[in-house]
This record gives structure tokens, C-alpha cells and sequence, in this order.
């Protein structure tokens, strides 16, 4: 019996435009009678993914999606696709995320794995188009229409057009998927510039950690100065007396 139902189940379809983000969805399903399956999700792209949660665990009978965000890429795919990803499951007795060296120590016998395929598709190239396709239809219709009003109307006045509120809605809807694109690279832009002012923190601690450690060494090294002036003035003075006597 399997442990997690996976959809999609072989194929992973990503919309693709240049210079854009996208993101998908994969659900996972815990099906078999363990109170947990715990998963882990790898890609053969990391650089080109983020995936949101990586790894988890889905208690029995419940579903969980996961974000698998494609960064915007800068130049065309190839026809085929390389892209891959790979699900591994095991079962779990809680509802925590298993460490990572407990998947490198875990026998194959006791693991799951669903693979993907990456398949992109111009949805957005494909929705400019029939747009297109659906403000000329609505052109014409329109164009027609108002012939047969101008025909029928006394004075040849003309009914309004449908044309307008359709080009009206494309507009919109081209307006929304920018900003949400725009939004979708502010938030990968605040992760990496995260990750970027985490890494200095720690520089500067190792930093800061360095120069206290030296100070420490320097005051070791002086302590004994002022002792070394206190017994060459006490032999100056001995001295002194000395040859006077």
C-alpha cells in the first residue's frame, strides 16, 4: 500500500515566460494507515526552484500542497526538458520534519519515491492569443451589431459596443498579472537579500569574536611591565646607595 498519493502524478506542467515567476502547486495525501508520512522533496534544478515546504509530514487521511516556485528564467528552455523532481516518504510517528541525516541513514526498503517530470507550457502566450482571438470576435460582433442597430434606429443612430468592456477586461487582467509578477520577485528578492545580511551578521561575529580574543592576548603579554619598572628602579636605587657609600 502506498504511503502518499502525489498529483500531480508523473507530469508537473509550469507556465513559462521570460523574465517571469511562476508558481505551482504538488498534493500530497497521506493514504496509507501510519498516523504520519513524512516527506522530503529534491529537484536536479535547485538553482531554477524554490520549494515551499521542502520537507513535512501529513497526518493520516490529510492532504498538504506544496509551492514549487520557478524563478524568473532569462532565457528559453529547451524543447525537452531536463527538470526533475523526486518525492521521498517514509512513515513517521510524529507530525515533526525529519532531520536531514535521518534520510541518508534511512534504508531503501523503508522509503517511497515519487518522481516528476517538468513540462513547460506558454499559458501566457497562449492566453495573449486568445484574447486576441476574443476581442476580434468581439470587434466584429460589435461591428455587426451596430450595423443592424443603425439599419433599424430611427436617424441611423448606433448601439453600444461590446468590444470595449471586453478590451476593458483583458486590461485588467494583463494589470493583475503584473503586479502579481512584480510581487512574486519582491518576495524572492527580500529572501535572498535575507540570506545575503544573515551571512554578514556572521562575519561581523567572527569579526568581533577575533579582535576580543586579541585584546585579551595583548593585556596577557603587558601585565608583567609595571613589575619589570618596580625592580629596575629598586636596583638604580641599591645601586646608587652603593657606590656613594
Amino acid at each position: 500500500m502506498p504511503l502518499l498519493e502525489v498529483h500531480p502524478e508523473k507530469v508537473l506542467e509550469i507556465p513559462f515566460a521570460l523574465f517571469t515567476s511562476s508558481i505551482v502547486q504538488i498534493t500530497l495525501k497521506n493514504v496509507s494507515s501510519h498516523p504520519f508520512v513524512a516527506y522530503k522533496i529534491k529537484t536536479t534544478a535547485p538553482k531554477s526552484y524554490l520549494v515551499r515546504p521542502s520537507t513535512g509530514a501529513v497526518p493520516q487521511g490529510e492532504s498538504r500542497s506544496v509551492q514549487i516556485v520557478l524563478q524568473a528564467p532569462t532565457e528559453e528552455p529547451p524543447k525537452s526538458s531536463s527538470d526533475r523532481f523526486l518525492i521521498q516518504a517514509t512513515a513517521a510517528a510524529s507530525g515533526e520534519a525529519l532531520p536531514r541525516n535521518y534520510w541518508l541513514e534511512l534504508p531503501k526498503q523503508q522509503l517511497e519515491e515519487t518522481r516528476l517530470i517538468v513540462s513547460f507550457k506558454r499559458a501566457a502566450a497562449a492566453a495573449a492569443a486568445a484574447a486576441a482571438d476574443a476581442d476580434a470576435a468581439a470587434a466584429a460582433a460589435g461591428a455587426a451589431g451596430d450595423a443592424a442597430a443603425r439599419a433599424e434606429a430611427p436617424g441611423g443612430a448606433a448601439a453600444p459596443s461590446s468590444s470595449s468592456s471586453s478590451s476593458s477586461s483583458a486590461a485588467a487582467a494583463a494589470d493583475l498579472r503584473q503586479q502579481y509578477d512584480q510581487l512574486v520577485e519582491y518576495t524572492l528578492a527580500m529572501e535572498r537579500h535575507k540570506e545575503d545580511l544573515t551571512k554578514e551578521n556572521e562575519l561581523l561575529r567572527q569579526q568581533l569574536e577575533k579582535k576580543s580574543s586579541s585584546s585579551s592576548s595583548s593585556y596577557k603579554d603587558i601585565w608583567y611591565v609595571p613589575i619589570y619598572l618596580f625592580v629596575a628602579v629598586m636596583l638604580w636605587y641599591l645601586l646608587e646607595r652603593i657606590f656613594r657609600g
